[in-house]
């Protein structure tokens, strides 16, 4: 099977279509894409969170910035290296408190195309860099492309290596996705990520772990990773470089009590297309056309309506 980009950094969380020739899915008409793709957007989440949160980690020198509260505050204000994450948002370090609060305006809009507003407050510990040190993040009216963020999200070095390649632990309780429609999705987690570094590079990352939670349709649900979901950081597919973290490989599984989906990241192909899996019953969906709230069954004459 061919992959996909999942980097929702690039991809407007949702999108999927069916491949089957007759029109036709093999799935049930009662299922629906909506815990499926809530897993993949969490994972996809993570991962921008995760990057975000160690940039804050490689600020510019002091910024010069209209936005500062005040003259005394200036000093402390930073900003991303190249606006990555867009000229509107900032970061206060406060060294004594050990604490990095990062700030976006409304609808910041970032060069992958993420929107974010809100703030995020990062603490951390004494030492950086070295196993044992730690990251924890809260968030305070904090968006992530239109979906509201909340709960506690902790990051702590298992072990690192000369190159600088680490395998970190991250635990999130009390997380929950709030989406434009007002309905919201609970989860906890644990995950265990491992990056890989070369010559001062992140060449790719692998990641494994599982979740439980209710999704926005009050689905109970738990999500394995049984093969490690790997991202690699220069991906081309079609000819073109796709930015940001792109997952080429890896399996996940979701159980909501009655029924077992597997989705398959790929082979290691640049595209969007994931392999969706129920009751030996197989489709290939395209991550750009699939939507929350859309049934499986009724994907490909949505596309085809859209043609």
């Amino acid at each position: 099977m061919k992959m996909k980009k999942l980097v929702l950094l690039v991809f407007s969380f949702g999108m999927i279509t069916s491949c089957s020739e007759d029109g036709v899915s093999g799935f049930s008409e009662n299922l629906s894409t909506t815990t499926v793709l809530e897993t993949i957007n969490s994972i996809a989440f993570e991962e921008d969170i995760d990057d975000l949160v160690s940039e804050s980690f490689n600020l510019s020198t002091n910024v010069i910035s209209a936005r500062s509260a005040d003259a005394d505050s200036a000093k402390d204000l930073k900003r991303f290296k190249g606006d990555k994450y867009g000229d509107c948002a900032s970061v206060v370090v406060d060294e004594e408190r050990k604490t990095k609060t990062i700030t976006f305006l409304e609808d910041c809009e970032g060069k992958r195309g993420q929107t974010r507003s809100g703030t995020m407050i990062v603490s951390y510990s004494e030492t950086q860099g070295e196993a044992g040190s730690y990251r924890q993040v809260i968030y305070d009216d904090f968006y992530l492309n239109g979906v509201k963020i909340e709960g506690t999200r902790r990051t702590e070095i298992i072990s690192i290596d000369e190159n600088g390649s680490k395998t970190t632990r991250t635990s999130v309780t009390d997380g929950k996705m709030i989406y434009e429609d007002g309905t919201f999705k609970t989860k906890s987690a644990e995950m265990t990520r491992y990056t890989h570094v070369e010559n001062d590079q992140k060449q790719y990352s692998t990641l494994t772990g599982s979740k439980s939670g209710v999704s926005t349709e009050g689905v109970n649900f738990s999500m394995e990773i049984t093969t490690p979901i790997k991202f690699i950081y220069d991906c081309f597919g079609e000819g073109q470089r796709k930015k940001g973290k792109v997952p080429v490989e890896g399996i996940k599984v979701t159980d909501d009590g009655e029924q077992i989906i597997t989705t398959d990241f790929g082979d290691g192909t640049c595209d969007t297309l994931v392999e969706i899996s129920k009751d030996g019953e197989v489709e290939t969906v395209d991550l750009k056309y699939i939507k929350r709230k859309d049934r499986f069954k009724n994907l490909l004459k949505k596309k085809n309506k859209k043609k």
